[in-house]
């Protein structure tokens, strides 16, 4: 696997998951407050979409992961 462009390590605060067809599609948010500490605005920072077999192997690693005391 090579990496021609470095990607930064993004962290999410909520996630939506979308099903379509044989993809399932990902969108990962942070929430940020607006000016003066009025309505929550939220920022989409992760769109992604899967083969619903790279899906289902990510919820399996995750699970076993969270399993092994990763969390």
């Amino acid at each position: 696997m090579t990496e021609p462009k470095t990607v930064a390590c993004i962290l999410c605060e909520g996630v939506t998951i979308e099903v379509r067809d044989e993809l399932i599609r990902v969108v990962g948010w942070i929430d940020l407050e607006t000016v003066e500490g009025r309505a929550v605005e939220r920022r989409i920072v992760l769109r992604a979409a899967l083969p619903t077999l790279i899906a289902r192997a990510l919820i399996r690693d995750l699970r076993r992961a969270m399993a092994r005391g990763w969390h």
